[in-house]
């Protein structure tokens, strides 16, 4: 098993919060197919985070890729907390 890097497992934490708002919102909406592309593009992150491996990362990005990809512009950009923005210190 790998070491992750607590800047990471902090980033990835809020991916997963993120994602709970953004679900919340869409719920709310009634947008359900989305709701269901949302799980499935997040519910392998906190399997990887209990066992980080070196293919870890790359699967975690495939999946929000992918996801974002299918909702360009109709999504929050999970991306963004991955690789350029930091979280926020409390959320």
């Amino acid at each position: 098993m790998n070491t992750l890097r607590p800047d990471l497992e902090k980033r990835l934490l809020y991916i997963l919060h993120w994602g709970l708002v953004e679900t919340r919102n869409l719920a709310l909406c009634e947008k359900h197919q989305q709701v269901f592309d949302l799980a499935d593009a997040l519910e392998t992150l906190p399997g990887e985070l209990d066992d980080w491996k070196e293919g870890s990362l790359e699967a975690i990005r495939f999946n929000l890729q992918a996801y974002q990809d299918k909702y360009r512009g109709e999504s929050y950009d999970y991306l963004k907390y991955l690789e350029r923005e930091h979280p926020p210190e409390r959320f």
